[in-house]
């Protein structure tokens, strides 16, 4: 099955012109992109999100929360054109003997998240707008449990999955508890920079003493 890109490149349309109507963003697919090998001039975005899989051999469902988006963006100011490559990384069923891998399926409100966040990266990272934006969260529709299958996961037999310095799965991002204000546009919060000297490192060393 193939990655319905028409919803994709509908939203993304939709989103973008609200804050660069002027400008012309094409969103396309590309499933050779790989992170952080990027041409001069281009910026990345990464998403880890929840989505849902078929198998094509036995049809069996399953879900997962660790399911990656990758997006490669590029402005020309010259020619007031951008655009955007993606990658959506497969999963195979654990179940069958020789499986394909499956592109996942997303809810219309995930896709919506992902493409909010991934034009929040836009405006930062093309346009050098200053304000940090807190991420949209995404939504998992059932509660899951275990740990994340990397065997049958394409990013991680590739060597670039949902892995931090421990070997632990990354969970999807969840906006932080700082000030925010409202953007007029996009309907989305933005992170107000934090007062203290607090780093993403020391967080995770104090989740660890909690537990």
């Amino acid at each position: 099955m193939d990655l319905d890109m028409k919803v994709w490149k509908r939203m993304f349309q939709e989103l973008i012109r609200e804050v660069k109507p002027w400008h012309t963003w094409q969103l396309t697919l590309d499933k050779s992109l790989l992170p952080n090998i990027l041409k001069p001039g281009w910026a990345q975005y990464q998403q880890w999100t929840f989505a849902w899989f078929q198998c094509s051999l036995c049809s069996r469902n399953w879900a997962s929360a660790q399911v990656q988006v990758l997006f490669h963006m590029h402005w020309s100011e010259g020619e007031s054109r951008g655009q955007v490559k993606m990658r959506v990384f497969a999963q195979r069923c654990q179940k069958c003997a020789q499986p394909s891998f499956e592109v996942p399926e997303f809810t219309e409100e995930n896709i919506s998240r992902i493409l909010n966040n991934l034009v929040l990266q836009i405006l930062k990272k093309c346009y050098r707008e200053g304000i940090k934006f807190v991420k949209s969260p995404m939504i998992k529709d059932i509660a899951l449990k275990g740990p994340h299958n990397s065997d049958n996961c394409e990013a991680c037999l590739q060597g670039f999955c949902v892995q931090n310095d421990m070997g632990l799965a990354v969970q999807s991002p969840i906006a932080l508890p700082f000030p925010t204000i409202s953007s007029p546009t996009l309907g989305i919060t933005a992170e107000m920079p934090p007062t203290s000297g607090s780093t993403r490192e020391e967080a995770v060393k104090k989740k660890k003493i909690k537990k």
